[in-house]
């Protein structure tokens, strides 16, 4: 890693200050897409383990980002839109929303990433900040930390099934149940924000790299340079929040700033906003973001604004006490001119 002081720690390090990472609340792979919103909601997460029905094994894990690329290729998602926002009511015809999460994940072209508790800080750091994880599954957190272990870890055989490689997970992740109350083998997991508090609780050994200037860090990205500012994309308060999430998986975004008739910072639309929709509601896509939001009960809060001269320690700290995902960097006159992400934060250390 580029700050040597982070190459002793390991993927158990960080199980360990998190605490128990188990990912309590799941979901069968004959659930809906709007049970699945439905739960990320009620819990305010974005991502669900899938267990098999039927064998009641671990399938995978759904995130709502996945949901959101799912249900914009629907060819009858518009269709529905446009008959709710007319009539004011459901048309009664099946929605995207009713396909199961089954189908979510077989759409998928890759599968969530899993790592060994014992490798390395820095593959963590990788999976995160280079291949666009939103959260990666934990195995074998239970072994010993012997030579034969850590050469297991470094590299597990392809063939083996991911209920295999879980099935060796710390007893301090008690199994995960569905709806049902049903119990199953654990699944645990550590997200980006579990390694951006980990990294900060050990500031202290970080020396200057937390002073490096947040405008350079934001800057990793060739499509976000603020010498480019018209490359950084973004919603007007216009647009509608179908097209927002249009513009979300064309960019390979989880959000999006949205300005106003000056190009003036007004809030931010997220990936997440998707949870609070239903079969009866979904015609608010139709609707400008912010009649989207108001529709939705989802507040219409100022998001996290930092400026050039912010260090990265500032804007670590900031993220991490407002409990946000990314930053917006604005000019003078409040115009977003590039974003700094927990995936920026991260790739800042590799």
């Amino acid at each position: 890693m580029k700050t040597a002081a982070l190459e002793k720690y390991t993927v158990r390090d960080v199980l360990e200050y998190r605490g128990n990472p188990q990912l309590y609340h799941t979901i069968s792979d004959v659930g809906t897409i709007e049970d699945a919103l439905t739960l990320m909601h009620d819990h305010d997460i974005v991502s669900l383990p899938v267990f098999d029905s039927s064998s009641r094994s671990f399938v995978d894990i759904v995130s709502v980002y996945d949901i959101r690329d799912y249900i914009i290729h629907s060819k009858d998602l518009e269709k529905e839109v446009n008959f709710q926002l007319l009539s004011g009511r459901p048309s009664g015809n099946a929605t995207v929303l009713q396909d199961t999460i089954a189908q979510v994940v077989q759409s998928r072209k890759h599968a969530s990433q899993e790592i060994s508790a014992l490798a390395p800080l820095e593959e963590l750091v990788r999976m995160f900040a280079t291949h666009g994880q939103h959260r990666v599954l934990v195995a074998d957190f239970d072994a010993e930390d012997d030579v034969a272990a850590k050469e297991y870890a470094a590299q597990v055989p392809e063939g083996d099934s991911k209920r295999k490689r879980l099935a060796s997970i710390d007893s301090g992740c008690s199994a995960a149940s569905l709806q049902s109350g049903e119990a199953h083998e654990a699944v645990c997991g550590l997200t980006q924000y579990d390694v951006v508090r980990f990294i900060q609780h050990h500031n202290h050994e970080l020396g200057n790299s937390l002073d490096t200037p947040a405008l350079e860090v934001a800057t990793t990205h060739e499509s976000l340079r603020p010498s480019a500012p018209k490359h950084l994309p973004h919603l007007t308060v216009r647009d509608t929040a179908l097209s927002a999430l249009r513009l979300l998986h064309d960019t390979h975004n989880s959000a999006l700033p949205v300005v106003d008739y000056d190009g003036r910072l007004v809030t931010e639309v997220a990936g997440a906003n998707l949870r609070s929709l239903t079969s009866c509601n979904i015609g608010l896509l139709g609707r400008s973001v912010l009649a989207y939001m108001f529709g939705m009960h989802l507040p219409v809060t100022s998001p996290y604004v930092i400026h050039e001269n912010f260090t990265l320690s500032q804007v670590m700290s900031g993220l991490l006490k407002m409990n946000c995902r990314r930053a917006w960097l604005v000019d003078g006159d409040e115009r977003p001119v590039a974003v700094l992400s927990l995936t920026d934060v991260l790739n800042h250390f590799l």
